[in-house]
């Protein structure tokens, strides 16, 4: 019997190299990561909601997915990516409220986009009317679709943000023209999803992250959804409550995971429920119902 044979065929093979496998193959990944932990813990001052940029496949990746779920260019996605990117104006805006916030002693200065560059490119793209979020906290990713709707109105589209949020001081890193576009709604996010009276184009659960908050939350915001609505979840990489709502409504589902470039955490995503349809909400949108329909996203 070779070598080969004994390591790869026989009980005692698998025993004998079981050295190898824990030294040669699993503890250089513990030891990559753990050395990002060492240089998070020293470099950052965040301890939740964490931040970071991508790794360039990843971005790529996270522009084909937006593309796909918004029905635009692969090309145009990338377009928007870099405008959020080359936003000074946001960007000096963000380090400024975080300097000056009595949150700065845990949460980093530089805004690090992740993930988001694929919030402000899904808006730049389908140019929504009422976008809803719950679970504001510090208000980077609110900042990010204030940003987005401040481009829309130029060209024509205006739309604003609503954010759901328990705390009186959530939102802080917001300030005008960023703040003007957006309506912070204090209180529990299902009672408040429950009194919103508007049609919403884009909802984005990032609250209380339970299952069943969860799905409260996509139940209670359900008769405010129209045919060509989008939902969203920054929680789908932990439960699958927002596949059981998209096939509940006959809609496509779509999952993102993060690979966070030079940073240990790697358990953040964002599902998407959609229709597969035109690439627009204007001119008109759908009649509001929970019940679902064809898709009736327009071009402007």
């Amino acid at each position: 019997m070779s070598l080969r044979t004994f390591l790869k065929y026989t009980a005692a093979g698998r025993l004998v190299v079981m050295p190898w496998r824990f030294g040669c193959i699993a503890l250089p990944f513990a030891r990559r990561q753990f050395r990002q932990m060492l240089r998070w813990t020293f470099d950052s001052k965040e301890h939740y909601n964490f931040t970071y940029h991508l790794k360039e496949l990843n971005r790529k990746y996270l522009a084909s997915y937006i593309s796909v779920v918004s029905g635009h260019p692969y090309a145009a996605i990338e377009k928007y990516f870099a405008e959020l990117e080359s936003n000074d104006a946001l960007r000096t805006s963000l380090e400024r409220r975080a300097l000056a916030s009595p949150d700065r002693h845990n949460s980093d200065i530089e805004p690090r986009y992740g993930r988001r560059l694929g919030w402000y490119a899904l808006v730049r793209a389908t140019k929504p009317r009422v976008i809803l979020e719950t679970g504001v906290d510090r208000g980077l990713g609110t900042a990010v679709f204030a940003a987005a709707l401040i481009r829309n109105t130029e060209e024509g589209f205006p739309g604003l943000v609503y954010g759901t949020d328990i705390a009186p001081a959530c939102g802080h890193l917001l300030e005008p023209p960023y703040k003007d576009f957006c309506r912070i709604i204090l209180g529990d996010s299902i009672e408040s999803l429950k009194r919103f009276d508007q049609s919403v184009d884009i909802f984005i659960h990032d609250s209380d992250h339970r299952p069943d908050y969860e799905w409260g939350e996509f139940v209670a915001i359900e008769p405010r959804l129209h045919a060509a609505s989008i939902v969203m979840s920054d929680n789908s990489y932990h439960t699958s409550k927002l596949l059981e709502f998209a096939r509940r409504r006959s809609m496509s589902f779509l999952y993102f995971q993060d690979d966070p470039k030079d940073h240990w955490w790697t358990f953040d995503g964002i599902g998407a429920a959609f229709h597969p349809g035109a690439p627009s909400y204007f001119p008109k949108l759908a009649t509001p119902g929970p019940s679902p329909a064809s898709p009736a996203r327009h071009l402007a």
